[in-house]
């Protein structure tokens, strides 16, 4: 399945109920499950972003939909990045 880092900079809905994010987490994550996806960690981080996840999915438009399910729950805006290992770039060259 193909790789992708999302990037999530939350909304000031989401900042206001970072006290439920665990909650909500578990609850997005058994949803992509759903859609078919597997998740390899989802992590809080410092800087421009406030937290991304690696995901897999079985194509783009699974991940489009899962994208589209979180933006209308109203926590965070989203950029996902898909992702290439060596092996398949050395495929694609």
């Amino acid at each position: 399945m193909p790789t992708y880092v999302v990037l999530y900079k939350w909304t000031d809905k989401g900042r206001s109920d970072v006290a439920t994010l665990p909650d909500r987490v578990a609850q997005v994550s058994s949803r992509f499950q759903e859609m078919g996806g597997r998740v390899h960690g989802i992590y809080l981080t410092m800087g421009q972003y406030d937290q991304i996840a690696i995901l897999e999915a079985p194509n783009d438009e699974t991940i489009a939909r899962f994208a589209a399910y979180i933006a209308g729950r109203g926590n965070a805006g989203s950029e996902t990045l898909r992702c290439f290992s060596m092996e398949e770039m050395r495929e694609l060259l």
